[in-house]
């Protein structure tokens, strides 16, 4: 009997201990909600806080405590709270996911000023805090991706789009796609450009044109996205490929000599003169002042042993639009010379190519 009696004794504090910090905790809770309705969530906070370092197993405190830090906007310290609750429970949930949503929306649209003034570091700090507070959150992701790309941190900028992606189910996110691959264009990583082109141009075809309802790639991005995937198929020696992606960005923008000389290189390359010689002239009558191209055209006109287009092409510029006499030359570069004369000696205009002899004595 008197064993049973002691342990009664040493139980019955215990006991009292338990029964002391659960009547504790419902007062530190009790209290925080009074504090609340007085709208003093600073003291609300204290008490929850006292509270916790005796019922650090309470959900109830833990959801209010995560409440109150909202209130606050105390975002790292709401998480925190909002963790420990969904820890310890379920049944706050969806309320706690209704609040992380409001207080998300309120975090993100203040990043909408400084991300507009190109104050991307303090924009990025505010996208961090959006993220923190609904991790995962695709616009935020893709925010805070774009914020890299214009700090010029495209390690981290790729990063970030690409979990933005990651979430874009329904595949429409035609901007992230075109953001990578332009990174994937400034590091030369050609294979990349080409799989990301591939597929930005497969979703503008799913999606449709703007211009008949669509939310696809209007024209600009469109052609930007095709001549990335020119050039680097360019890179990569792969010529046939390449001359089809400048025709289609040919078809897309006509009016682009940029186009039509790269087309040009690469049948240069490839020893189609009078393909490459038809390309070096479209951009001469696009651009009459690109003389590199004019160069160009008068080399592939002399392979293809076409001396009335060299004629066509040189003489107006050798003799700047005039006549054909003995002038001082502006332009010194000799084998544009030459490359007249032969066309002259060719034609028969031997006056002509007597003209050129005494200009080439010039220039020696």
């Amino acid at each position: 009997m008197k064993n049973i009696v002691s342990r009664l004794v040493i139980l019955l504090p215990v006991l009292l201990l338990a029964s002391f910090f659960n009547g504790c905790q419902s007062t530190y809770v009790r209290s925080a909600k009074i504090y609340m309705q007085q709208d003093d969530p600073e003291n609300a906070k204290e008490q929850l806080l006292e509270g916790a370092k005796y019922t650090p197993n309470d959900p109830e405190l833990f959801y209010i405590l995560g409440k109150v830090n909202a209130e606050l906007e105390a975002w790292e310290e709401m998480c925190q709270a909002f963790d420990r609750t969904e820890e310890l429970t379920d049944k706050y949930n969806e309320d706690i996911k209704s609040t992380r949503l409001e207080t998300w929306r309120t975090v993100f649209n203040s990043s909408v000023d400084p991300f507009n003034e190109s104050e991307y570091e303090e924009a990025l700090k505010i996208f961090q805090i959006a993220l923190m507070i609904r991790p995962g959150e695709e616009e935020t992701l893709k925010r805070i991706g774009l914020c890299y790309l214009q700090l010029g941190d495209f390690k981290n900028a790729e990063d970030f789009l690409k979990q933005s992606l990651a979430k874009d189910v329904e595949k429409k996110d035609l901007s992230s796609r075109i953001n990578l691959l332009n990174i994937f264009s400034q590091q030369d990583r050609w294979d990349e450009v080409i799989s990301m082109a591939d597929e930005i141009l497969k979703l503008h075809q799913q999606l449709g044109n703007p211009e008949t309802g669509g939310t696809g790639l209007d024209k600009t991005k469109y052609i930007n996205v095709v001549s990335r995937k020119a050039i680097a198929y360019q890179r990569k020696e792969m010529k046939d490929e390449a001359i089809a992606a400048w025709d289609t960005a040919i078809a897309g923008d006509p009016g682009n000599s940029d186009f039509y000389y790269n087309k040009a290189l690469l049948l240069h390359g490839m020893e189609r003169w009078a393909d490459a010689a038809s390309c070096y002239y479209k951009v001469i009558e696009l651009n009459p002042n690109d003389d590199e191209a004019r160069k160009n055209a008068a080399r592939a006109f002399l392979a293809a042993k076409d001396w009335e287009m060299l004629v066509k092409i040189l003489e107006p510029w050798l003799f700047n639009g005039g006549e054909v006499k003995e002038i001082e030359p502006t332009i010194t570069d000799s084998n544009s010379w030459l490359i007249l004369n032969a066309a002259y000696q060719n034609l028969g205009m031997m006056d002509k190519s007597t003209i050129i002899a005494k200009i080439l004595n010039k220039i020696k």
